[in-house]
């Protein structure tokens, strides 16, 4: 029973880890968190850039600088948005990455209400873009109704995207 616990509370924080590091590349926990290190490493540097240029003064001061080393691609890669829902047994679980908006909590958790979905935990960041995991179950009297596929053309509409989520 102890090591089960112990299994569920580190399988519960690696799945916070997951939802707010941006690019994962794997879901075995090394790769989570070798990903978080990478991330986190990259996060330093920006920091040091940062001070770097405040120590030059608010004239010179040039955010773009920041990203200085980052690919296109790979800035596209990052901020482009990322939505993901799936079915696990009774369990719907939902994954957002996108820009955030005014409200845009508000109306994820009222279009998942209107999937029929009730979030059972949830875990939210704002820091740069939105980013949610969720653990969602369905009501009793919309069981079965609302595919994944629709769900996830539901939130991407509601995350202000146009057209159709790939």
């Amino acid at each position: 029973m102890a090591e089960r616990r112990r299994r569920k509370r580190l399988n519960g924080r690696l799945s916070m880890l997951r939802s707010i590091v941006p690019k994962i590349s794997n879901m075995y926990r090394t790769s989570i968190l070798a990903d978080t290190i990478e991330y986190t490493k990259e996060l330093i540097e920006k920091i040091n850039n940062l001070q770097q240029e405040m120590e030059l003064g608010p004239n010179q001061l040039s955010l773009m600088s920041i990203f200085k080393n980052e690919k296109p691609i790979e800035m596209f890669l990052r901020n482009s948005p990322k939505f993901n829902v799936e079915r696990r047994n009774m369990d719907t679980i939902v994954e957002i990455n996108c820009a955030g908006k005014s409200s845009l909590l508000l109306s994820t958790l009222a279009a998942l209400d209107s999937s029929g979905l009730e979030p059972q935990q949830c875990v939210i960041s704002c820091f740069n873009d939105f980013a949610m995991h969720a653990s969602c179950s369905e009501e009793m009297d919309q069981r079965g109704l609302a595919n994944p596929e629709e769900i996830k053309q539901a939130l991407f509409r509601n995350a202000g995207y146009a057209g159709k989520c790939l």
